[in-house]
């Protein structure tokens, strides 16, 4: 009798702790079986839908898995394109903040003492691997379909679990600690109830995430995506994330010396025929990333929440009336609007005015966020509920022109980064060389993917050349906190409820709660 595995439709919101045995085991709730291919097309389709349309809610990860607004306010709170100490007082902490969060709260996001958001990311992650993991484990039992409808699935299957597996490892994972990977399990908890999951090292993280993506790729070599199905299972989106992989790879303990040429090859072939789709102009940015240019070569999706991260980026309603809707005018840090030149087509997105402008030097009134950013580009950029492209072209370009430089291509790499420049018309990079032109393709990673995401963040972990320092006042006490390179926050907080559950586990380093 043919063995049949119940896969469990349970939301992620619904386990009540992220023990490793809560995403592993799926306890039984609302089963359905799994015997045919169309079943397993059928129940990935559910979660699919929540990563190729907007708006969308899958009983795994819910909205917008891939890239939660939660994370990006996150990330940017824990960033230094804001100037933080100057909207506390003058933006954040105001009688018209419509979006108010009570003072506890951006001390929590500010101080780097949120541990909530660390707790959603790694549940939700570790559930959808554990919901992979399920119907991989049954696409060995099924024995109907078609070679291309196996590959289509399990092509699909493999490229996400990697993919979640890749950013639990940039989120959890201390840089610097070759010993401390996260825990990695590839199976169901069918006869593993109670187990304890070690972290594995970064080298063996990245071998299985590795192993996930060729095998995908494998299988679209030799079996096309199914159009109107597939989302990850797409030559163009597995290269890029093979390069992103490869890049984070390339300065962490697990390195190797073939990485930087790994990381050339993918994003070449990330970028092949892309050019022409990239958005040069206000409007064209609004339509590539809110899904409303079907050229676009970029996997974009939007939060369901109006309003979803304007407590950080400032209110969606202030064009109604000034003054009247807070926070607004956010004052964006002054090396970052510095590294803006005039004519640079991202001013408009990001500034209320060219900062280049203000009397000659960046003061305040040149460095004010533009309300409208980030935004769904709806009209007068009202909504504001958090958007997120990922496999955007233009990281492949700046990839590709690190991976040169790393490859003493320097010529190639010069010429990579002035085509990228050229959609932005910011410059040219002709003449720099050694340490110059590496920071050049750091600065116009910072100025490309400002609001995007986890990016500012993992590159201050990767590149570990910056110390960030804040002096804030909350509940009438001060905090001075200094975070270098390699600090302890750039390992976000393992929940506490999967270091009890789990006595292999070793938890990250000093987060000890700040009380207020």
């Amino acid at each position: 009798m043919k063995k049949l595995l119940a896969i469990i439709l349970v939301a992620a919101g619904t386990i009540s702790t992220p023990g490793c045995k809560n995403f592993l085991d799926l306890a039984p709730k609302n089963q359905r079986t799994v015997s045919t291919i169309g079943d397993a097309k059928s129940l990935l389709a559910n979660y699919l839908r929540s990563v190729a349309e907007l708006r969308m809610s899958s009983l795994y990860g819910g909205i917008m898995p891939v890239a939660p607004a939660a994370a990006n306010t996150l990330f940017e709170s824990y960033s230094d394109n804001i100037d933080f100490e100057l909207a506390l007082t003058q933006t954040y902490l105001q009688p018209n903040n419509y979006h108010l969060k009570l003072e506890q709260g951006y001390a929590d996001v500010l101080l780097w003492n949120n541990f909530s958001v660390p707790t959603t990311l790694w549940t939700n992650n570790y559930s959808i691997i554990g919901f992979m993991n399920a119907l991989i484990d049954q696409m060995d039992e099924i024995t109907d379909g078609t070679q291309q409808q196996r590959d289509q699935l399990l092509g699909e299957m493999k490229a996400h679990r990697a993919y979640y597996f890749f950013k639990l490892l940039q989120y959890f994972a201390p840089y610097h600690k070759a010993e401390q990977g996260i825990p990695v399990y590839l199976h169901t908890g069918k006869s593993s109830l109670g187990i304890s999951v070690p972290r594995k090292t970064h080298a063996e993280v990245y071998k299985t995430i590795l192993d996930d993506l060729h095998a995908a790729m494998e299988m679209i070599d030799r079996s096309a995506p199914l159009v109107g199905y597939n989302v990850f299972y797409n030559k163009r989106y597995l290269n890029h994330l093979l390069a992103q992989v490869y890049w984070f790879k390339a300065e962490s303990p697990a390195k190797e010396s073939s990485d930087y040429a790994n990381v050339k090859k993918h994003a070449t072939a990330a970028i092949d025929g892309a050019g022409a789709a990239i958005p040069t102009t206000v409007t064209g940015f609004h339509n590539a990333y809110t899904g409303k240019d079907p050229n676009y070569p970029a996997l974009c999706g939007e939060n369901n929440t109006q309003g979803g991260i304007s407590f950080i980026y400032g209110a969606n309603f202030q064009y109604l009336s000034p003054g009247t809707y807070g926070p607004e005018n956010i004052p964006l840090a002054q090396d970052f609007a510095a590294l803006f030149t005039p004519g640079d087509v991202r001013i408009a997105l990001f500034f209320n005015m060219d900062p280049s402008r203000a009397g000659g030097k960046v003061g305040v009134a040149g460095r004010t966020l533009n309300w409208g950013w980030p935004t769904d580009g709806s009209a007068n950029g009202t909504r504001k509920p958090g958007n997120s492209c990922i496999f955007k072209p233009e990281e492949g370009y700046l990839l590709l022109a690190e991976a040169q430089f790393r490859l003493n291509e320097t010529g190639d790499a010069v010429t990579t980064l002035n085509q990228f420049k050229a959609f932005r018309n910011a410059g040219t990079a002709t003449g720099l060389t050694g340490d110059a032109l590496l920071q050049e393709i750091i600065n116009e990673r910072r100025k490309e993917f400002f609001g995007d995401s986890d990016k500012r963040w993992l590159d201050l972990k990767r590149y570990r050349n910056k110390t960030l320092n804040r002096k804030m006042v909350f509940f009438q006490k001060p905090y001075d906190i200094t975070v270098a390179p390699d600090a302890y926050q750039y390992a976000l907080p393992i929940p506490q409820t999967e270091v009890q559950e789990n006595p292999a586990l070793v938890p990250n380093d000093g987060w000890i709660p700040i009380e207020y």
